[in-house]
């Protein structure tokens, strides 16, 4: 069975200021999100991870850093950069406060039918979800009883999880994923089965 540990990167200096960054670069980490990052390092602990996928992101890399720098990361064996977990492209609509985007007539789309939704200049939300699900999907089918933790975002880590529970893609919203949470996919070759959403305990109770 194969086990991929949705990881949300921590709090954000953009997630402090109120906006929207999508993927606009040089969003790094805030106070809370470094104490978060180095909290990590024991969070996930011994736990053997055997490969990190990782959006391309500089917040997910951040977060991951202190992990990968302690003894603890001595199992891994692969790390892979993976676009299809990065970020949704909000478009047009990227570096925009929240406050002000919470004006616009389409953030009611964007909260109550983001089926209908692709961001003006940007991506849809479909399309993101099955880029990111189908990333995910291609983790679970490898080979082998093995660990895979995944870094994203957490419109990307809704959307997997929607996809995994048969959510409708209306409804992914009511979905929630903190900074730093662990959300947990497990796979079989016939099954897939969800072990925890938006969990912010240590992977060793989380695993066993």
């Amino acid at each position: 069975m194969s086990t991929v540990v949705l990881l949300r990167h921590a709090h954000s200096t953009a997630n402090d200021l109120g906006l929207l960054t999508g993927r606009l670069p040089g969003v790094k980490l805030s106070k809370d999100g470094k104490k978060q990052a180095l909290a990590l390092v024991e969070r996930i602990g011994g736990e053997r991870i055997d490969s990190i996928h990782i959006s391309p992101m500089e917040r997910c890399h951040l977060t991951i850093d202190p992990w990968l720098k302690s003894p603890y990361s001595k199992s891994l064996t692969s790390f892979e950069i993976c676009d299809e977990l990065t970020e949704l492209d909000f478009g047009s609509w990227s570096g925009k406060k929240l406050s002000t985007l919470r004006r616009d007539p389409l953030w009611k789309v964007v909260q109550h039918q983001p089926s209908r939704m692709t961001f003006p200049g940007g991506e849809s939300f479909r399309v993101a979800q099955n880029r990111a699900f189908g990333a995910v999907e291609s983790i679970l089918q490898s080979k082998g009883d093995r660990t895979h933790l995944v870094v994203s975002h957490s419109d990307t880590i809704k959307l997997i999880i929607a996809k995994y529970l048969d959510i409708k893609l209306d409804t992914f919203q009511r979905l929630q994923i903190n900074p730093a949470s662990f959300s947990i996919v497990n796979g079989s070759k016939s099954s897939r089965s969800i072990r925890t959403i938006n969990n912010s305990e240590r992977l060793r109770d989380l695993l066993s």
